[in-house]
């Protein structure tokens, strides 16, 4: 079979890693998941350990931490750094970009238990004490909500949009501009 889609050929290399992302295949890789609960243990473990807060306490600093770093990384940055992309995923979170947008893979479905592990933790360390678990259930929110295929592309609110790139902006700009060139108001017949 001949291609006919010249700027994709490589010999070589297979279709599919034509389609890779360099930006974001690092977090499939095998010791990428390993490292990031140990990462969640190792902050908890500095703040148990320096006594800084209660041990329940240190289980929503941990949960705080993590919400707060996830939310920035995975769903505030946009874009991609690898000009061989030529603007394919400016408009795209990293988690957007993740595994080219494929719901509930292994790797998805990780990021998603961690702060729901992390907020059934903190609310059974700290006995369900009520602030406690307010903070913690909002504190999943900030973490899951974006994760819905659902919530892919969405900026609530226009909260992160990027002017002339994200798609609500385009469609808006053709919902205007394809109702002024209309023909409704033209009369036929007269």
């Amino acid at each position: 079979m001949e291609r006919t889609y010249s700027d994709k050929y490589v010999a070589g290399i297979s279709d599919y890693d034509l389609y890779k992302n360099k930006n974001t295949e690092w977090i499939s890789g095998p010791g990428t998941m390993i490292c990031y609960v140990s990462m969640v243990l190792i902050l908890w473990g500095f703040f148990h350990f320096s006594r800084l807060f209660s041990p329940a306490d240190c289980w929503t600093v941990v949960s705080v931490f993590h919400t707060v770093g996830t939310f920035i990384f995975l769903h505030w940055i946009k874009g991609n750094p690898d000009a061989a992309t030529q603007g394919d995923y400016a408009s795209l979170t990293v988690y957007a970009q993740m595994e080219a947008g494929v719901p509930y893979t292994f790797t998805k479905k990780v990021m998603m238990l961690v702060p729901t592990m992390l907020c059934w933790i903190t609310c059974y360390s700290s006995n369900y004490k009520p602030v406690d678990c307010i903070v913690n259930v909002g504190m999943l929110c900030v973490c899951i909500i974006p994760k819905i295929p659902h919530m892919h592309g969405v900026r609530i609110g226009g909260l992160n949009a990027s002017t002339g790139i994200d798609k609500d902006e385009i469609e808006y700009e053709r919902k205007h501009s394809s109702e002024k060139s209309s023909p409704r108001n033209s009369k036929k017949g007269k």
